[in-house]
């Protein structure tokens, strides 16, 4: 594949847990937070990693992807993930 030089548009609201990513004729992606059956709200549900080599809390999501570049992909309400990244070359920084 090429590289490619195009606008990579992204929006991303950790504590809402929703999220777009739109790259031109590559990618897009959008992220949920996961709805409560019996309420239709929106829930709540975190991983907490005190220790964690990648994050310290994230937020559980949904999440769709469509591929349409170099290879053809497509995930719908899938597993989604909102957490900030504070990383270096050493790991997460506490």
């Amino acid at each position: 594949l090429e590289t490619l030089y195009v606008p990579v548009n992204v929006e991303i609201d950790v504590e809402a847990r929703t999220a777009r990513l739109d790259v031109a004729g590559v990618v897009e992606s959008t992220g949920s937070p996961i709805i409560n059956p019996h309420s239709g709200e929106p829930h709540h549900a975190r991983i907490n990693l005190p220790n964690g080599f990648e994050y310290t809390v994230a937020e559980m999501g949904s999440g769709s992807s469509k591929l349409t570049g170099g290879i053809a992909f497509e995930l719908t309400d899938s597993y989604g993930q909102f957490n900030v990244l504070h990383i270096s070359q050493a790991g997460v920084v506490r």
